[in-house]
């Protein structure tokens, strides 16, 4: 029974597997850089964003304490990218958050990922930092 159903089977062809293979790896290549060109329209710095300034000196005193924030880029849809760009994109993140606090100083920044899970595994990006208010 097997062997009249293998031998009554359409033949496929060279060229018809070579069609399938270009078209599942176009499709795999097409669904890459649209997830990858997705990832990044989140993580553009605002006008007030691009106004807020990291600093590793603790602020004067006539700067006023308005909290603490936490950018954060998420993986899902990073596409193929490095934990440096993620935390660019997450100081980014903190940036507009900074801003939106009425912030335009970030103090204190650090990079609080699971830095040595994300080795192994994609993790989210997270900076934190304190905000203040300089004038």
């Amino acid at each position: 029974m097997l062997l009249t159903i293998i031998t009554n089977a359409p033949y496929i062809g060279w060229g018809n597997i070579m069609s399938i293979k270009i078209l599942v790896i176009s499709a795999a290549l097409s669904t890459a850089l649209f997830l990858n060109g997705c990832s990044s329209s989140n993580y553009q710095a605002t006008s007030a964003g691009r106004q807020v300034q990291f600093i590793d000196t603790k602020p004067a005193s006539t700067c006023q304490f308005i909290g603490k924030a936490e950018g954060r880029r998420g993986t899902f849809f990073s596409g193929l990218r490095t934990h440096s760009e993620l935390i660019r994109d997450a100081a980014t993140d903190l940036m507009n958050k900074a801003a939106a606090m009425g912030g335009n100083v970030i103090y204190n920044a650090q990079d609080a990922s699971l830095q040595y899970v994300s080795d192994i595994a994609p993790t989210d990006a997270v900076m934190t930092g304190e905000v203040y208010s300089c004038k």
